[in-house]
């Protein structure tokens, strides 16, 4: 199984991964949608040039207009999340709280910038020396979805940043039921899961509170001068369609929502003595959290898992379901045929 900073493992050719969080139907369905086969980059002359370290100009003022707030470009989720940390660490927090089972390199992410991670309950943090706070929702691994609304306002009395890792925070993961509002001091999105684009690496970090935006521009700046225009302009031209075509923008979410939806219903049928996936049609997101029974084994069913060890969670996998059907009916029946 993978390890977490592993992120695209060399596999032998009939293995199928599930490890890594490849957004494969989602990607297929936009392709799909807006037809991107015939794509050509326009000409503009400073594309090959440095780009400014907030963005290029066009997508942020789009990306701005949208969510009425300050944005800065970061090259995926992941770097968007080394630059709150570090802007966590100039302003002088360095105890983040944050649910478990947590994202497996969120750990790592903490031990680089010097911020130590909580592993205090939920409701017990009022009694701990939480002094900043992350909320993944739809949460990686389990699809746990938060209420966003309370825990911000909550955070906010108390004087704590709030940072919403808000990658899943879209009507491709979230039920219609749930509002997609914008909440805390920073949230965090990305091309790789919103479109299934992460070969793009191109993320955005939505700053309302403004010391974030200075300290996660300085970061940009230092780190990498910015993001790569060619990229940029790519997700510009897909957003900025998007938000000319509600109607097709609606439809490719919906598409997208329900294939992953006949996914979950597929891998609930593997056998329970392979994977406990309970109630996994009603479970948020792109993943399968579950906990390995007696009959799991993924070198016989060449399937390629991250172990739930680094997650915070012993015991349990996690998997993507991202997959189209047909993929997905191969792995239960890879699973069920070892069992």
């Amino acid at each position: 199984m993978s390890k977490p900073l592993l992120a695209k493992p060399i596999l032998p050719p009939d293995f199928i991964d599930v490890s890594v969080g490849e957004a494969h139907v989602v990607r297929d369905i936009l392709f799909k949608v807006f037809d991107c086969s015939l794509y050509e980059l326009p000409k503009e002359k400073n594309m090959w040039e440095y780009p400014n370290p907030c963005g290029y100009k066009p997508l942020t003022q789009l990306l701005e207009d949208k969510y009425q707030s300050p944005v800065v470009i970061t090259n995926g989720a992941k770097q968007g999340l080394s630059a709150c940390f570090w802007a966590l660490t100039q302003m002088n927090k360095y105890h983040l709280g944050m649910r478990s089972p947590y994202w497996a390199l969120i750990p790592p992410l903490m031990e680089m910038h010097g911020i130590n991670n909580l592993e205090t309950p939920f409701d017990q943090w009022d009694n701990c020396e939480m002094d900043s706070y992350l909320c993944i929702s739809p949460n990686n691994p389990d699809g746990y979805i938060s209420d966003l609304k309370s825990e911000s306002e909550s955070m906010k009395e108390k004087g704590i940043p709030f940072i919403h890792d808000a990658v899943y925070h879209n009507r491709v993961y979230v039920p219609s039921n749930i509002p997609l509002e914008q909440y805390g001091d920073v949230q965090i999105y990305s091309a790789s899961k919103y479109l299934g684009l992460s070969g793009l690496r191109i993320g955005w970090c939505v700053c309302p509170n403004k010391e974030f935006y200075k300290w996660i521009m300085h970061y940009m700046e230092a780190m990498t001068v910015g993001v790569s225009i060619v990229s940029q302009m790519f997700t510009y031209d897909i957003l900025n369609r998007m938000a000319g075509y509600p109607t097709l923008t609606e439809s490719f979410e919906n598409q997208a929502a329900m294939a992953l939806d006949e996914s979950k219903r597929i891998i609930a049928q593997v056998n329970p003595e392979v994977l406990e996936v309970g109630d996994v049609v009603n479970t948020a997101g792109m993943f399968g959290f579950f906990k390995t029974g007696p009959k799991f084994d993924p070198v016989k069913s060449k399937i390629n898992f991250i172990s739930g060890d680094l997650f915070g969670a012993p015991g349990c996998v996690r998997m993507n379901l991202a997959f189209d059907a047909k993929t997905m009916q191969e792995i239960v029946k890879r699973l069920n045929n070892v069992a």
